[in-house]
C-alpha cells in the first residue's frame, strides 16, 4: 500500500527561509571582489552556476546580505516584469540580495531538488499572492513561510526528481549544443 501524501507549510518543511541585503554601492571597496552575489532578475535562469556581480568580504562584513548555501531554492520576491515569483535552484554558494528568500529543505522531508520543482512549478500562485503593497508588489518570507505543500514520500520524491532533472541536464546540454553551433 502506498504511503499518503501530507500537507505541509513551507516553514515546517525547511530548515530556515530567509532574505538577504545589498552591500552600499556608494562603497567601491564592497565591490567587484570574488564572493558571488544574486540578484533577484538571475532568478530567469533555473540552475544558478555563477552570478553577474560579484561582492568582497567587505561588503558582506557591512550590510545584511547571506550566504545562500549549494542545494537551496531562491525565490525572486520583487522585481519589474516576469522576475517576481521565479524560482532558481543553486548549484554554488552565493550571497542575496533582499528581493530573493532562500529556502533551505529539511532533507528528512523534502529532498532539495523536489522542493525546487514544486516551487518553480508555484509561479503563478507566488504571483497571486504578493502582497501588493508596493507599486512593484512583493512576497516576503512570513507569505511564503506559510504557504502549503503536499508532499510523498520521499522515495516518490526521488523518482520525480529522476524523471525532471533528467530532463533539465538534456535541455542545458541541447542549450550548450545550440549556443557552440552559433559561435562556429
Amino acid at each position: 500500500m502506498m504511503e499518503p501524501w501530507k500537507i505541509y507549510t513551507l516553514e515546517q518543511v525547511c530548515e530556515r527561509i530567509y532574505s538577504g541585503g545589498t552591500p552600499s554601492t556608494k562603497h567601491s571597496e564592497y565591490w567587484n571582489g570574488d564572493l558571488k552575489w544574486l540578484s533577484s532578475g538571475e532568478t530567469s535562469q533555473r540552475f544558478i552556476y555563477n552570478t553577474e556581480r560579484k561582492i568582497t568580504q567587505e561588503g558582506v562584513e557591512n550590510s545584511s546580505t547571506k550566504l545562500a548555501i549549494k542545494g537551496s531554492t531562491v525565490i525572486a520576491t520583487a522585481g519589474q516584469g516576469y522576475t517576481r515569483g521565479q524560482a532558481s535552484f543553486l548549484m554554488t554558494d552565493t550571497y542575496m540580495n533582499q528581493s530573493v528568500i532562500a529556502c533551505r529543505a529539511n532533507k528528512q522531508v523534502v529532498l532539495p531538488l523536489y522542493l525546487y520543482y514544486n516551487l518553480d512549478n508555484r509561479y503563478e500562485e507566488f504571483r497571486l499572492l504578493s502582497d501588493g503593497t508596493s507599486t512593484r508588489g512583493g512576497l516576503s518570507g512570513r507569505i511564503i513561510k506559510k504557504m502549503r505543500i503536499k508532499l510523498p514520500p520521499l522515495k516518490v520524491q526521488a523518482k520525480i526528481i529522476d524523471i525532471l532533472y533528467s530532463i533539465d541536464m538534456k535541455i542545458e546540454e541541447n542549450e550548450r549544443i545550440n549556443k557552440n553551433l552559433c559561435v562556429a
